[in-house]
């Protein structure tokens, strides 16, 4: 663990240095003072770019959901290391990406958002359905796939919705929705499941409900603006 945790800090740390050597982006910057500190609700959300929040907060519950019960539900399954899943989805979110930012410019990001939300809901049911190792990892690459589909497609989305001006907001707005969504996510799985092993296939159905709430809310957005246009 303490291995672990060194290499962490020692990645942070290069983090750091890239940042460092970095170029500013922006035509005109401001030098930091206290004034920047004082917020009004403005400030906080941008509200162009809030379809784009409202998608990621309902998709990013099962990823709270996940994090809260997989370490369980693998030591149920008779997995000793209870990382494999995550490391299904890891490649499985790692490999996808390499495609699936290109199909979102060339067929647009809504309909990419679509895919990538019905992926999701079907790995959440095949990781309830799955009682064994294979079918965990099964549903743990379908997971990772939904969610390399979905996330550069969602923030790419979140760009495109928002002013220039306000795009550090804009992309502000969508990573708290997706905290949010992550810790709603987290906190009602772990109310509902109280160490009871055999609800962790229910929440997981229950959460591709949620999935279905985001995929029809996309569709309706998607039905407005045509009809905008």
């Amino acid at each position: 663990i303490n291995v672990m945790f060194y290499c962490s800090s020692f990645m942070a740390l290069l983090s750091i240095l890239i940042v460092i050597n970095m170029k500013e982006t922006l035509a005109k910057k401001e030098k930091f003072n206290l004034s920047m500190l004082k917020i009004n609700r403005k400030d906080i959300i941008e509200w162009r770019a809030l379809p784009a929040g409202i998608v990621t907060f309902l998709s990013y519950t099962a990823y709270g959901v996940i994090l809260t019960l997989i370490p369980d539900w693998s030591e149920y399954l008779g997995l000793k290391n209870k990382g494999l899943f995550f490391l299904a989805f890891t490649i499985a979110s790692v490999l996808i990406r390499f495609v699936s930012g290109k199909v979102s410019d060339r067929y647009g990001r809504p309909k990419v958002i679509v895919v990538g939300i019905v992926i999701i809901a079907i790995a959440l049911v095949a990781i309830g359905i799955g009682n064994s190792f294979i079918g965990m990892m099964i549903g743990a690459s379908i997971y990772g796939v939904g969610t390399g589909i979905l996330s550069p497609a969602v923030n790419a989305w979140t760009i495109d919705l928002s002013l220039p001006e306000h795009r550090g907001k804009a992309v502000a707005t969508m990573y708290i929705s997706l905290e949010a969504g992550i810790g709603l996510g987290a906190l009602l799985a772990g109310l509902y499941y109280s160490d009871v092993i055999l609800r962790i296939p229910v929440i997981m159905y229950a959460n591709a409900v949620v999935l279905l709430l985001a995929l029809t809310y996309m569709l309706s957005w998607q039905k407005r603006h045509r009809a905008v246009k």
